[in-house]
């Protein structure tokens, strides 16, 4: 059998789940699906069985910590599963896993270029482990963004973008990322679909960009953004969007540099960026994904006032 599909998303908004890794029909495995992201002080990943071919049955009374490469060890604790639900979407097919997180008191300890160490021991006495190397700190160029979440969901600087334009969005390389994964949401398209002629989308609208290279830092917006939707979004849409966006909308864009580990777990429908991988990163008595992501994010506004800076792009 496969691993159940808890999904698993770059950042809480994709279609993407965990890619699937072939196990013996009937076996009682571990699995593990977790991703350390330098944005965030709470940090969380999933335990659960591979019993059940469409559930995620859960594991409760784990051991989990995780050592960072200067011998600093952060001890994940069961919590309640809301903890995880940005990053691990409830299975449509069962129930969700065992949520494990870290307290928000420990501040921001994912840091860019470090290396971290997973150690899982249940209550059956199975010890799984991974290990993730974070890539390396990066930056957008002519954008404002952050690179850590803001306290109280304060919202960070935008800038404006032209209406009718595609802008070059170039950020400069990470060093150690095998890629770089890019969730684009569009608010307020839905006002703009009886002059489009197109059918009005769920808002926001999310669109992703990827780019399987560790070079590849420049994308078109919003022309490059959608390529794993395209079959599933309505087809005026995508072609209302192409070659600019109209005056009114609000952006946030995320580009998140991402390891070797989530690029080969990171998947779903149409969504498979480095093929058809099936290879755990988790060793030992578990299987599943243990990977990291450094996140940078940018607000813009399309038209609106001159008071806001111009978006430079790359």
């Amino acid at each position: 059998m496969r691993w159940p599909i808890a999904g698993l998303c770059v950042l809480a908004l994709t279609g993407c789940t965990i890619a699937d890794v072939t196990t013996p029909p009937g076996q009682d495995r571990l699995v593990v699906q977790g991703v350390l992201r330098t944005d965030r002080t709470l940090q969380a990943l999933i335990l659960y069985r591979s019993v059940a071919a469409s559930e995620a049955p859960p594991e409760r009374g784990a051991q989990v910590v995780v050592t960072r490469d200067d011998g600093a060890r952060f001890v994940f604790n069961e919590v309640s599963n809301a903890a995880c639900i940005p990053d691990v979407p409830s299975n449509p097919g069962g129930t969700l896993g065992t949520c494990y997180a870290t307290p928000a008191p420990l501040g921001f300890w994912v840091l860019p270029g470090r290396t971290y160490d997973l150690e899982v021991t249940t209550t059956r006495g199975e010890v799984a482990r991974g290990r993730t190397q974070v890539p390396g700190a990066f930056s957008l160029v002519g954008l404002p963004f952050d690179a850590r979440e803001r306290a109280n969901g304060v919202p960070g600087e935008q800038c404006r973008l032209p209406s009718g334009t595609v802008v070059p969005v170039t950020w400069t390389r990470s060093s150690g990322a095998w890629g770089y994964i890019s969730p684009l949401l569009i608010f307020g398209l839905s006002a703009h679909a009886q002059s489009g002629g197109f059918t009005p989308p769920a808002d926001p609208l999310e669109l992703v960009g990827v780019s399987v290279s560790s070079s590849d830092t420049t994308t078109l917006l919003p022309d490059e953004f959608g390529v794993f939707d395209r079959f599933n979004l309505d087809q005026d849409l995508l072609r209302f969007l192409q070659g600019g966006l109209p005056n009114g909308l609000n952006l946030v864009l995320t580009i998140s540099a991402a390891d070797r580990n989530y690029i080969n777990g990171v998947r779903g429908g149409s969504f498979n960026p480095s093929g058809q991988v099936r290879v755990s990163s988790v060793v030992g008595d578990g299987v599943g994904v243990f990977g990291s992501l450094v996140p940078l994010t940018a607000r813009m506004t399309v038209g609106g006032s001159a008071a806001v800076p111009l978006c430079k792009g790359g």
